[in-house]
């Protein structure tokens, strides 16, 4: 028993390896799948600009669009839009070149699908005016414009305008109702230009308190006028501005005890519910912390914009900053700053306009560079600019510094304080006029 039982396992091990064996030799179940030749038929439009897209009709060309190559002239395009068996969508590379479209599919290369005309894309190279107000003619030079108005747009920062007539290199359009200052753009053919930008020119109104620093401290509105405090800083100088002259300051850290380096306008000047600062800036961008005013009662109720804060500061990098800050006042017990952190920092050693609003209707603090708004921040309920006395209204220094804490090193030229909130349209037009 014992000798059949050995027996039986010698006989399965035998017919187990007969049968790894076999299996061995049979060659490997792989299924080699051979791709179709694509077919295509056609292409639309047969020219245009680079950016457009094409279509490229026909069949067999899968649904995969990773495996299409489209080439312009031999240049291939970065972007296949779409891929179905019957249509792909590419689109014209930047750098296409006029001539044969070729296509390629997996391995499969059909060298000519057709021509395409590769159009030069339209350029606008000036307009006759870079301001106005809605009602005026407007004309825009340039090259590739056509002649046909319905295939031609025109736009005022999004606004809609009416075309007056066309030909190849000069449209005549008319500045629509509601237009916002801001870049025209020009389409032909769903294919968009932007050209220079347009302003909205607006009227302004009066600020309560202006300084020309053409060559004093006077106050254009008629008031009383700044005074400069020397304390341990240099001598006040002046220097070309944006439009005459403008006051320069080297730059002082406050020294424990004084004040220094400041120009201080008459007291509560700048205390109102609604309230906008602008003025023109040349920073040298010597130090952080360097303020382009602060207005307030103490340290811990004030109101400023600083150049730049220290890095480690909040994240803020060297981005502009604005703040407000309240202590013990209604509403605010304790002491409660409220920090805006544009998005941007202020160019260095060139003239740029700068702005800050507060507004205690609408509970919000901006800050613009150049007209453009960089920074928005909420304020909390019953949050006024009027809380606190404006007692030490200075212009590039801190109001209530401490030791070697900075002064304003640059020049500063055309300093206003306006007792409303001004609009984006009317700061533009301070910047546009300087």
């Amino acid at each position: 028993m014992k000798l059949f039982n050995k027996f039986s396992r010698f006989i399965l091990v035998v017919l187990t390896l007969a049968a790894v064996c076999n299996s061995c030799n049979k060659g490997a179940n792989i299924k080699i799948y051979a791709y179709p030749a694509p077919l295509p038929k056609s292409i639309s439009p047969g020219s245009g600009y680079p950016g457009m897209d094409i279509t490229i009709s026909g069949s067999s060309f899968g649904t995969y669009a990773n495996a299409v190559k489209v080439y312009f002239g031999g240049v291939e395009a970065d972007t296949i839009r779409s891929c179905t068996d019957g249509q792909i969508v590419v689109k014209v590379p930047a750098n296409a070149i006029s001539g044969k479209v070729t296509l390629q599919v997996w391995t499969h290369i059909v060298d000519s699908v057709g021509a395409y005309t590769v159009i030069p894309p339209p350029v606008i190279a000036s307009l006759s005016s870079n301001a106005g107000a809605p009602g005026d003619t407007l004309i825009v030079k340039g090259t590739g414009f056509g002649a046909d108005l319905a295939k031609i747009s025109v736009g005022f920062n999004g606004t809609s305008a009416t075309l007056v007539s066309a030909v190849d290199t000069m449209l005549k359009v008319i500045v629509p109702s509601g237009f916002t200052s801001g870049a025209i753009t020009v389409s032909i053919n769903g294919y968009p230009v932007t050209g220079p930008a347009f302003a909205y020119l607006v009227p302004v109104p009066n600020p309560v308190y202006q300084l020309d620093f053409d060559g004093n401290l006077n106050d254009k509105m008629g008031g009383t006028a700044a005074t400069y405090i020397q304390g341990a800083g240099a001598a006040i100088s002046y220097v070309t501005g944006v439009n005459g002259q403008a006051v320069y300051l080297p730059g002082f850290a406050n020294a424990s005890g004084g004040i220094n380096q400041t120009i201080s306008l008459p007291a509560q000047i700048s205390k109102y519910n609604e309230l906008t600062v602008t003025c023109w800036v040349n920073w040298l961008g010597q130090r952080d912390q360097e303020p382009v005013f602060d207005f307030g009662e103490t340290r811990g109720n004030r109101l400023c914009l600083v150049t730049r804060m220290p890095g480690w500061w909040n994240g803020a990098g060297s981005n502009l900053v604005s703040r407000i800050i309240f202590e013990n006042k209604p509403v605010f017990s304790g002491y409660n700053e409220y920090n805006l952190i544009a998005s941007q920092s202020l160019p260095l050693s060139s003239w740029h306009q700068l702005a800050m609003t507060v507004s205690a209707s609408a509970l919000t603090m901006k800050v613009y560079l150049d007209a453009t708004l960089i920074g928005t921040k909420t304020l909390p309920a019953g949050a006024t600019a009027t809380l606190f006395n404006h007692n030490n209204v200075f212009i590039a220094a801190p109001a209530f510094g401490v030791a070697n804490e900075p002064a304003f090193g640059g020049g500063i030229d055309k300093f206003q304080i306006f007792n409303s909130v001004l609009s984006d349209n009317e700061l533009y037009t301070l910047y546009y006029k300087k």
